[in-house]
């Protein structure tokens, strides 16, 4: 019989990391939301990340739950009173393939090589154990994935969750195309396919093929949903296209993202595709390297700088090469941790 949730995450107390670290831990309130603005937008610029947090995700973050699972968030202030350490642990809503909590942290380049970041993860993952044990109760037997995603380059942050026993699961490579003066040519499509401009009307038979796409792909049905989910509002219709069979149905998309804080952070415009699928059915008609193009055109035409994407390093369709054929180039990677119990 599987040992239940209880038998396997139950720890016996729960305390903030230590004040001896120098800093003072209190849960988060909306009043410091503009502080962890600048404390994100510092660690970014600092480390080079591949990725900007934007307002909306901080706003999630003073709104505990706001996606519909759980989450709880805490702030460390400094001997200046002003906040120097964030940690965040969210339990994802119920899928009942996993019990999932995803955490990630961000420390301010002046508090590092003190022990602080060993001691948030320490708490983030007794404090996941929690939260997954109030959200899926005692007696569930259900798999546990306590997960975070680390860029490559950020060593330190890599062999504190190794330190922790989580374990690379998958590599993202992040690609960019930068743009020149030639406008990038479009692809057609074969056998009588179509590629149209994105329309409301469209977005129900869109998101279920994008739940047929992504089938065969790592990950839970949760997992291709969150995907959407998070990718859905910022999407950008100017850059986004769908594929239309012969008989007027949706047979392929490229969801195209505009991230505001994105090019706040790097000082450059950009275009990005977050999602990228084709009915299985279809492959072969050439449908990826016509949503890909239309889109670059698209964005081409907006006089954004570059269009960026990423690719899982595991991808069964070799996408990696794929995109390099249409000269995007490595920028670096994502790599998925977890721990699972």
């Amino acid at each position: 019989m599987a040992e239940t949730m209880k038998q396997r995450l139950e720890i016996a107390n729960l305390d903030f990391p230590s004040r001896d670290l120098g800093l003072e831990w209190k849960q988060v309130t909306p009043a410091d939301g503009l502080e962890i603005a600048r404390l994100i937008y510092r660690c970014e610029r600092f480390d080079q990340t591949l990725s900007s947090v934007g307002e909306d995700d901080i706003a999630d973050l003073l709104e505990f739950g706001a996606k519909g699972g759980v989450s709880d968030v805490i702030v460390g202030r400094g001997p200046d009173e002003k906040i120097r350490a964030l940690a965040v642990v969210e339990v994802m809503p119920p899928d009942w393939e996993y019990a999932r909590a995803n955490l990630s942290a961000f420390i301010d380049p002046d508090f590092r090589g003190r022990g602080i970041g060993r001691a948030l993860l320490r708490w983030q993952e007794d404090r996941a154990r929690q939260l997954l044990i109030e959200e899926f109760g005692e007696d569930s037997t259900l798999p546990v994935r306590i997960a975070g995603s680390v860029e490559a380059h950020m060593d330190e942050r890599r062999r504190l969750y190794k330190a922790a026993g989580f374990s690379p699961r998958r590599t993202f490579e992040v690609m960019y195309r930068t743009f020149d003066s030639t406008e990038p040519e479009v692809a057609m499509p074969g056998e009588g396919y179509a590629i149209v401009p994105w329309i409301p009307e469209l977005d129900t038979e869109i998101h279920s093929l994008h739940l047929r796409a992504f089938s065969d792909h790592w990950g839970q049905t949760a997992d291709v949903e969150e995907w959407w989910n998070k990718s859905r509002p910022s999407m950008e219709k100017r850059w986004s296209f769908v594929a239309i069979s012969p008989q007027g149905e949706v047979a392929g998309y490229i969801m195209v993202c505009r991230h505001p804080a994105r090019w706040i952070q790097t000082g450059v415009s950009e275009a990005y595709a977050e999602l990228l699928g084709v009915d299985p059915r279809t492959r072969g008609a050439g449908l990826a390297r016509a949503l890909i193009t239309k889109a670059m055109n698209a964005a081409y035409a907006s006089r954004v700088q570059r269009f960026g994407l990423d690719v899982d390093t595991d991808n069964p369709h070799g996408a990696a090469s794929f995109y390099q054929r249409l000269h995007f180039e490595s920028a670096g990677e994502h790599i998925f941790y977890s721990h699972d119990l």
